[in-house]
């Protein structure tokens, strides 16, 4: 059954871009706007089994697909709606989800009004880290945008505000406001992400849930054209059964906090950002033996720049930084001192076949083993190690 919906899926959106008219760029059909997109990549890394659980050896299990419609019933009101799946090794596996979906009636230009599944405004691009298409670099830095939580924090069951305030010699300002409830299912990452994080000192057994969701953000668009500033938080409660100790049942209930500022200036063919982020967890265990309180505060940031060369070669690069207890920078606590940290280089090749079809290549160097999934590699040992990605991806 999984298998046959999966098929069905791919050839939805294989037809829509074969049998409706329309540029390579847009689809059109009975008034409903529709755009879609397939990637598939190839990762393989040395010493460690990295964002998949069989990197080591070279897999092709890292893949997504997507296909959205949307259609403006006035001047005022759109609805619109995205299906997607991916497979990231055992993360995902190509079950296909709803990744958003609402109703958008914009009241005036500062004032429009969003209900459903909506995404979620954390960081310059969590919004848009579906469009492979936008950007130089395959795998986003790991400091703001976990690809284990990728499925997680794109969106919330909710309602949102949102519009553009004119400044006038000031510039614009664009903001957004959401609350909701997030979709937290463990299949799709948010396990693993969480047992990466404790490395094994207690893991989930059982379905977690997450309280509502707030959400905000602000992007000012100064009058220097092409630089933006941005700032975005995001804050909820996660309560999940785990085990202790391979033996002890308990529940961890996590306070989370997110605080994300950004800067990101474009300069006709250049591309330069940087981000930087404080992650608050305060985190309750409790089990028969009792209960303990914790509370811990991730620091992660990252510059980018990217280059387009020619209409078809583009050069990209950025250095992200990530701590994941910015008290212990150094990893004495950790049990592995390098698990403390991940310091990340990264340079990115692409190439455009055409206006709907992209070739990307990068490599990594990596210091540290912050995002190293404890379960797939028990022995973390080497503080540093390389990975290359490469993708293909198609789009309309």
């Amino acid at each position: 059954m999984k298998n046959r919906m999966i098929m069905v899926f791919v050839c939805c959106v294989l037809a829509c871009s074969g049998l409706f008219s329309g540029s390579a760029l847009a689809l059109e059909a009975g008034g409903v706007d529709i755009h879609g997109f397939v990637s598939q990549g190839f990762i393989f890394s040395e010493d460690y089994e990295y964002l998949t659980n069989n990197s080591k050896n070279g897999s092709f299990e890292y893949n997504e697909i997507g296909i959205n419609f949307s259609k403006d019933l006035s001047d005022r009101l759109r609805l619109g709606i995205q299906l997607f799946s991916r497979d990231l090794g055992d993360v995902g596996n190509n079950k296909v989800t709803v990744d958003w979906a609402y109703g958008d009636y914009r009241v005036k230009d500062w004032l429009g009004i969003r209900a459903g599944r909506i995404k979620l405004p954390l960081g310059f691009y969590n919004e848009t880290r579906d469009i492979d298409m936008l950007r130089t670099n395959v795998v986003m830095p790991q400091s703001i945008y976990a690809d284990l939580l990728r499925d997680t924090v794109i969106a919330a069951n909710g309602v949102g505000l949102y519009g553009n305030i004119d400044l006038y010699a000031m510039g614009s300002l664009d903001y957004q406001l959401v609350a909701g409830s997030m979709n937290i299912e463990n299949e799709n990452g948010f396990e693993k992400f969480f047992n990466v994080s404790y490395k094994g000192m207690f893991v989930i057994d059982g379905h977690s849930d997450s309280e509502i969701t707030y959400a905000g953000g602000l992007r000012w668009n100064t009058p220097l054209d092409g630089l933006s500033l941005g700032v975005s938080a995001l804050t909820n409660t996660v309560d999940s059964p785990v085990l202790i100790g391979g033996a002890l049942k308990g529940k961890n209930s996590t306070d989370n906090t997110a605080y994300t500022v950004g800067v990101e200036y474009l300069w006709e063919d250049l591309t330069v950002a940087a981000e930087y982020q404080q992650y608050q967890v305060e985190y309750t265990l409790t089990s028969p033996m009792g209960s303990a309180k914790g509370d811990q505060t991730t620091e992660g940031y990252y510059l980018s720049a990217a280059y387009r060369f020619t209409d078809l070669f583009s050069l990209g690069a950025y250095y992200s930084v990530l701590y994941i207890d910015k008290d212990d920078k150094s990893g004495d606590n950790f049990a592995f001192a390098n698990d403390a940290w991940e310091k990340d280089l990264a340079l990115s090749l692409r190439f455009d076949i055409n206006d709907y079809t992209a070739f990307k290549v990068e490599g990594h160097h990596v210091d540290g083993t912050a995002r190293v999934n404890a379960t797939d590699n028990p022995i973390r040992s080497e503080d540093k190690f390389l990975y290359g990605v490469a993708k293909v991806t198609f789009s309309f």
